[in-house]
């Protein structure tokens, strides 16, 4: 990040004598861009503008203003302190400007060197202010974006232990967070308006309550009162039942594939959250049978990673919900990538009661956590 310092100065005054009295006045201390008009402005600052702090600009040019252009600088480069330098005869304009707040001040023609220098400098100093405030806010926010992440990280794990009727948890919420546990966006950055710990703790225990709850009516139905995966489905059946949720189905050796006992209604659902997060019926699904030739695995491309870093937003809770209906079956759920290609691939056994899944590995959490700590 550039220190306040570096930042520079933009003048803009279809007088070519201006911009050399400009330049020579305050070029010793700042760097100096200058432009003949409002355009050659707009081009530098397209260019240049985040490196810009100050932009000083004379009222009366060829076709915009200097007014018309402080409009759109405060609109798209907010973070500029702008002067407005007029005659004596447009001070009307200059002094409504200020009132508007589209301007910090403005400096009346001829200039007073001095005077000029001194404003400038000023307005600088407003800029290092602003800049070095934004920089403790953005840090500040960091802070607690890192603590927030946390926060929900540790109720998914805590979460993963309070489903009786889902087998494999655990595991299933830890692969998930494999998968999509990622630094946030500076645009995903918690709202400054929860800045307050008691509104930002309030806000953390509602989103996950009702992720929690949405999490439970989507698994519900994996509850029986006699055999936990009751239906079996041959290699049509289950086509059929993909094709369901993904209008492409590619099954190129469904001679090998094994009867599948699941739980019909449940990994109905499963396939539909996951065509919803691939985007069905814009991409397929590929089936086939395992190499050991007890399971099946089907490939699903997405479109893309999921954008939101949120991992208990409402948005999130079916593809959780596919992960732990995954695992219920004994079966697996990952996201892999292959070059720029992202694919769940879900593995399914033929018999759910007689698979096992390993216990997670020790540290499972601490790399997550040390994730956590890399989103400076």
């Amino acid at each position: 990040m550039m220190r306040a310092s570096e930042y520079a100065i933009l003048y803009v005054d279809d007088e070519e004598m201006a911009l050399k009295y400009f330049q020579r006045a305050l070029g010793r201390n700042f760097t100096v861009h200058i432009a003949a008009d409002a355009q050659a402005g707009l081009e530098i600052l397209e260019a240049q503008g985040d490196n810009i702090g100050v932009l000083v600009s004379d009222q009366r040019m060829p076709g915009e203003s200097g007014v018309e252009l402080l409009k759109k600088v405060r609109r798209h480069w907010p973070h500029i302190v702008r002067i407005l330098t007029t005659a004596y005869a447009d001070l009307e304009d200059a002094i409504e400007a200020v009132n508007r707040g589209e301007i910090f001040r403005y400096i009346t023609k001829p200039w007073d060197i001095k005077t000029l220098r001194t404003e400038v400098r000023q307005a600088m100093e407003l800029f290092q202010l602003r800049h070095e405030h934004a920089a403790l806010m953005r840090e500040k926010m960091g802070v607690w974006q890192r603590m927030v992440q946390l926060g929900r990280l540790r109720d998914l794990v805590v979460m993963s232990a309070s489903f009786p009727h889902l087998r494999y948890s655990q595991n299933a919420v830890a692969q998930y967070l494999a998968d999509h546990l990622r630094a946030p966006e500076p645009s995903e950055l918690i709202s400054s308006r929860y800045l307050d710990l008691w509104q930002l703790t309030e806000h953390e225990i509602r989103q996950t309550l009702a992720f929690i709850g949405d999490i439970i009516a989507r698994t519900a139905t994996t509850t029986n009162h006699g055999e936990r995966f009751p239906t079996a489905l041959d290699a049509t059946q289950l086509k059929q039942l993909i094709s369901n949720a993904f209008a492409q189905v590619d099954c190129a050796d469904a001679a090998a594939i094994p009867v599948i006992q699941v739980a019909e209604e449940p990994a109905a659902l499963m396939l539909q959250e996951l065509a919803r997060v691939a985007d069905a019926p814009a991409s397929g699904a590929s089936l086939q049978p395992t190499a050991a030739g007890d399971a099946v695995a089907l490939t699903l491309p997405t479109a893309a990673m999921p954008a939101d870093s949120n991992l208990t937003a409402n948005a999130a809770a079916g593809l959780l919900a596919a992960y732990l209906l995954a695992f219920h079956h004994g079966g697996r759920l990952e996201l892999q990538t292959v070059g720029k290609q992202h694919q769940y691939v879900m593995t399914l056994p033929a018999n759910p009661e007689e698979a096992t899944l390993p216990p997670l590995q020790p540290g499972w959490l601490e790399s997550l956590l040390v994730r956590l700590e890399g989103w400076d």
